[in-house]
Parts: C-alpha cells; structure tokens; sequence
C-alpha cells in the first residue's frame, strides 16, 4: 500500500452502472485512490461486468469488490472486501492471487484483531460519526478505534460519516485513510467533492513523507 494516506470510495447500490461509471470517472480524477464495487444485490455476472466497464475509465488494479471473491479472483482485479457473510479472509487466498488485497469490516478491537490473524490485507472500521445510511444507530466514534490501529500491524482504515472537515480526526487515530460513500458518490460535483478530500488527506500534518 502507498505511503500517503488513502482515498477509498465505495458505490452505494442506488445507482446505474452508467451513472458509476461517470461518478467513477470523476471520483479518480479527483484523487480517489481505490473504488469498492458494493453492489449485494448483483449478480456475480453483473458485477464482473462492472468490474470490466470501469477498468476502462480507471486501472482495474484500482477496483476492489465486496463480498464477490470469485469475482476479484476471476478479475484480478485490486482485491476482494469481505463482511460478516463473507467467506474468512484464509478461504478468500485460497482463490485469490498472493499480491491481491483482502479487506475485512470489523466493529471491535476482538473482531480487527481476529481478521489480521486470519489473514487480512487491511481492516474496515465504522461507522464512526452520524451517518445517512445508519439512522437511528449510534456511532461508535474514534475511541476504540485508535486501539485498533494501535494492536494491529495491517493498515486500518475508517468509514461512516467522514467529512473532509472531520478526515484529521480520523488519520490522528491511526488510520491509514479513509473510505466515503455518500460524502462523494451523491455529491453535485464529484471531483470537487473528491479533491476536497483528497486535500485533507495530502497536507495532514502527520502523514507520510
């Protein structure tokens, strides 16, 4: 993984795959490191063919698919993300390539802890402020999730909520970036919405150099 801290961007399932790929477009222009194709209610004939269309507006080894291991196998594309359902990160490399990338969602230090033990590229933790697509849920904040970054040797990274306003908040936890959903795939303008972003991400104080 590169050394600035990265820009994950994941599809919302709400949209057409020609209006993702026009998001997808932009979203890369705008300085979008990675885009995660979370689409639960596609086939894995559909979502192949997604990963195809949108290799061609950026690098299939900037895709990364949710939960369709054999997808990301068959693709080889970036990597696969696997939730709750999934299958185990151990049983996804054993379909997938060695260089590719297995993410994991996890809520709890218990949870981050096991995923890296069994095997995972990187974790996922959230929701971590109010967000649009968990009414009524409580966020759980950065508190725990800076003992996450801290127990684990694999990057971490944080979603749900995550403004460019409250980015730092995140990256001062530990986390190796960020990943957005509404913030830019519902944005009037997705560049400009990603390059907001992108600008945090750059000219944190505490990041790489």
């Amino acid at each position: 993984m590169s050394g600035r801290p990265e820009l994950h961007v994941i599809t919302n399932g709400r949209q057409s795959l020609e209006e993702v790929l026009s998001m997808a477009e932009a979203a890369y222009a705008g300085g979008m490191d990675y885009l995660h194709i979370r689409e639960k209610q596609r086939t894995a004939r559909e979502c192949m063919d997604w990963v195809k269309a949108l290799s061609t507006v950026m690098p299939i080894s900037c895709l990364i698919v949710n939960d369709r291991v054999d997808v990301a196998a068959a693709s080889g594309c970036r990597g696969a993300h696997l939730a709750y359902h999934s299958l185990t990160p151990s049983e996804a490399r054993l379909l997938l390539a060695k260089e590719q990338w297995i993410g994991r969602s996890v809520h709890s230090v218990k949870e981050a802890e096991a995923a890296a033990a069994d095997g995972a590229t990187y974790a996922l933790y959230g929701h971590l402020f109010p967000s649009g697509s968990k009414p009524g849920v409580p966020p759980r904040g950065t508190e725990e999730l800076t003992s996450i970054t801290a127990a684990l040797s694999i990057p971490v990274f944080g979603i749900g909520g995550i403004t460019p306003a409250n980015t730092t908040n995140v990256l001062a936890a530990g986390c190796r970036g960020i990943a957005v959903l509404s913030g830019i795939t519902d944005a009037h303008d997705v560049k400009e919405a990603t390059a907001a972003y992108r600008n945090v991400l750059d000219t944190w104080e505490g990041r790489s150099k």
